[in-house]
């Protein structure tokens, strides 16, 4: 039985993933589906353009191409609804699609993602909410306050799209100089839970910046939030904290515990904020995982 497939095309995510999105559409074309394609004119139309086709069933799957956080925005918008929503991973690290099966050994392959859609295999993946001067915002993978937040305020937009990840490096070099000047960040939950850190990563998935293993606290299909912080300021613990991640152990250096049900308050005006690799601004953030899943269509191992 054929479907109606949307796809919602980020066509400025990437580095010349265009002809990727065409060929995997085609296949879907040619495996007996009716496929649509839109292409996002502006920020957060991807939600725009999702919250409709949900809410009017005129499709049976929607299809987010782009990076994480064009998967975020389509997922913001068909949250609540019934529809599942796929992927093509056409960003730079595409860390929710390796997550979800959908990168072959680490390697986009379009006749792979094809068959992962075509498959119809759901998941369900629990996400968060995040608050923040009053918007409120859905969340799939992680939220960084702290360092990792700096370093994607430092990225050149348009060196990301000539380059790609390669970007990232002198980014995270001038975040590591500044890091020692950024204020400590302050969180509480109760009355009597509180405290301090230097870095926080409030992680909803294993994966962070592509293949490295933050945590296995938490999966994308369980309710919760890992909560990593990591202490102190400087470049030192800040490289600290990246060998760990390399080395699969940061779990163990930030004390790794467990958000469920709680609201977990963050930061200060001077704090930067990143959600799903999008950097979001200064300011105090609220965090609060939701009770209800969202179906994904994912590649499911047999």
């Amino acid at each position: 039985m054929s479907e109606r497939v949307a796809i919602i095309r980020n066509r400025f995510a990437g580095q010349g993933k265009s002809s990727l999105v065409d060929r995997i559409a085609e296949k879907l074309r040619r495996g007996g589906q009716h496929v649509r394609m839109l292409n996002t004119e502006f920020a957060g139309h991807a939600t725009e353009l999702a919250t409709k086709i949900a809410a009017t069933g005129e499709a049976d799957v929607i299809v987010a191409a782009g990076g994480d956080g064009t998967i975020r925005e389509v997922a913001e918008g068909a949250y609540g609804h019934k529809v599942p929503v796929g992927i093509i991973p056409a960003g730079s690290a595409n860390v929710l699609a390796r997550e979800l099966g959908y990168m072959k050994s680490g390697q986009v392959s379009a006749r792979h993602v094809a068959n992962a859609l075509l498959s119809r295999d759901i998941v369900d993946l629990y996400p968060f909410e995040v608050e923040r001067d009053g918007r409120v915002q859905l969340g799939l993978c992680w939220v960084g306050v702290g360092f990792d937040a700096e370093v994607l305020r430092n990225v050149s937009p348009s060196l990301k799209e000539k380059i790609g990840r390669t970007s990232f490096v002198p980014a995270i070099l001038q975040a590591l100089v500044g890091d020692s000047s950024l204020p400590d960040i302050t969180w509480h939950m109760h009355k009597n839970t509180k405290g301090t850190c230097g870095w926080a990563l409030l992680s909803n998935i294993r994966r962070y910046a592509g293949p490295f293993i933050v945590t296995k606290k938490t999966t994308y299909n369980s309710h919760g939030l890992a909560c990593l912080m990591s202490q102190e300021h400087g470049a030192w613990p800040r490289i600290m904290d990246q060998l760990a991640i390399g080395m699969r152990r940061f779990d163990k250096r930030a004390g790794v515990w467990l958000l469920e049900k709680a609201t977990l308050h963050l930061g200060s005006d001077q704090t930067p904020v990143q959600m799903d690799g999008d950097f979001l601004g200064f300011g105090m953030v609220e965090v609060t995982p939701k009770k209800h899943p969202l179906p994904f269509r994912a590649f499911v191992r047999r």
